[in-house]
């Protein structure tokens, strides 16, 4: 099983290519959409990482497949910019990956 993180930011990308995980930089909705939907498709793909700014300009797709189907698990990866601003990082993260509530 693979990780594959799908980034709006290049910083992002180049943190996850440098820790071994595949990605591909995003800059149109269309985009998103096309990759996404092959992304979902690939049953090697067990994680995908999103950036929040796509999660959030794209939610009604992502909630599609994320509470349709099992795999792959679907949760944001923040960019240093984003990483910054976030107090409680790791409780999100679990919140938005599982939906427990710490």
């Amino acid at each position: 099983m693979k990780q594959f993180v799908l980034a709006d930011n290049l910083d992002t990308l180049i943190g996850m290519r440098l820790s071994g995980v595949d990605g591909k930089l995003v800059t149109e909705k269309d985009d998103f959409t096309k990759i996404f939907n092959d992304l979902v498709t690939n049953d090697s793909i067990a994680l995908m990482l999103i950036s929040p700014k796509l999660i959030e300009k794209n939610q009604d797709l992502i909630n599609e497949v994320h509470f349709n189907q099992s795999t792959p698990l679907i949760t944001a990866v923040l960019g240093p910019n984003e990483w910054q601003e976030k107090n409680n990082q790791i409780a999100d993260t679990i919140q938005s990956a599982i939906g427990i509530q710490l």
